[in-house]
């Protein structure tokens, strides 16, 4: 009888343990967190069980200002702060779905959700769709709320088990609580000025490239190097974007640079949708982003060096690696 006795208080305690947890993962934090880019700042509130992760640089690539895991799922989060002059508002909605259903294997794409609404005032673009994260099948919420000065987006990948339609639904409050709390000219025109200032520019009769962001990131174990660059097709005929790679050698300690690619699943979202955009056809007289990546070694210097014949304002320049 005693022993029943310990079974049933034990099971009790298990339960009450299991809805103590439960109650704790569907509430926002009592703590506000900030995060700030391109000049603004920005406050939200977390899920009450998701965490701040202290490398999520090394997770997500350097343009992420934040990054977090949930601790009773295995589901994570990363913050991105864009310029409003680097997105066009203007059918931002259905490009960005028909963009997300290519890339994830949809072939409608109206298979991916898609709403736009108004939040705080600001104009909030919501998209849910199943793709591969670490090598497992996940659900993504993507968000991108354009503010007064910039645009924050947010993309949760969530574990696709038992709780993930209430985990949506507490993601969906936490969306709602962000807000651009403040903004500085000065601090946006600082950062632009360090941008160009690391901006790489030169072309041909075919083309005109510019280097437009550097940044490292981890895969499998490798430090990489992405850089972000935008490609003009001066030909008649449509091109691939990175047909100009061919042209230029990066060079770490004496050693050349080996180029190289993630994969699919891998965290770093954005990076693996300018590569799929690096790989692909660009019309004549257009222009298109994308990114190459290389494995490195440390924090050395990397040469990047022009075959003759490029025109540019020098041969070699020299790229800093991002303090981590």
């Amino acid at each position: 009888m005693k022993n029943n006795k310990k079974i049933l208080i034990s099971g009790i305690v298990l339960i009450m343990l299991f809805l103590v947890v439960g109650c704790n993962s569907n509430k926002l934090s009592d703590e506000t967190t900030k995060v700030e880019g391109k000049g603004a700042t920005y406050s939200f509130r977390l899920p009450s069980s998701w965490k701040k992760q202290a490398d999520f640089k090394s997770l997500y690539g350097t343009q992420a200002v934040y990054g977090a895991e949930d601790t009773v799922s295995n589901s994570n989060m990363a913050v991105v702060i864009v310029s409003k002059d680097d997105i066009k508002k203007d059918g931002f909605g259905e490009k960005t779905r028909k963009d997300l259903a290519a890339q994830n294997g949809y072939q409608d794409e109206k298979d991916v959700y898609f709403v736009q609404k108004e939040i705080n005032g600001n104009d909030v673009f919501k998209y849910s769709f199943e793709t591969i994260f670490n090598s497992k099948q996940v659900w993504a919420h993507y968000y991108s709320i354009f503010t007064e000065h910039a645009v924050i987006q947010f993309l949760y990948y969530s574990a696709q088990d038992s709780s993930y339609e209430d985990r949506v639904k507490i993601i969906d409050e936490s969306i709602e609580t962000v807000k651009e709390v403040s903004y500085s000219a000065e601090k946006a025109e600082e950062e632009a000025k360090k941008s160009k200032k690391d901006e790489v520019s030169f072309s041909t009769d075919e083309y005109e490239v510019n280097i437009i962001g550097l940044g490292t990131l981890k895969n499998d174990g490798d430090e990489l190097v992405a850089l972000r660059f935008s490609y003009k097709n001066k030909t008649p005929e449509a091109q691939l974007a990175n047909v100009w790679v061919k042209d230029i050698e990066l060079n770490q300690a004496g050693k050349v640079l080996t180029e190289t690619i993630l994969p699919k699943d891998s965290v770093n979202y954005d990076i693996v949708r300018l590569q799929d955009s690096t790989e692909s056809s660009v019309p004549k007289g257009e222009t298109k982003e994308g990114v190459l990546l290389y494995k490195v070694n440390g924090q050395a210097t990397i040469s990047l060096t022009l075959a003759e014949g490029i025109q540019s304002e020098q041969n070699e320049y020299a790229l800093k690696l991002p303090q981590k």
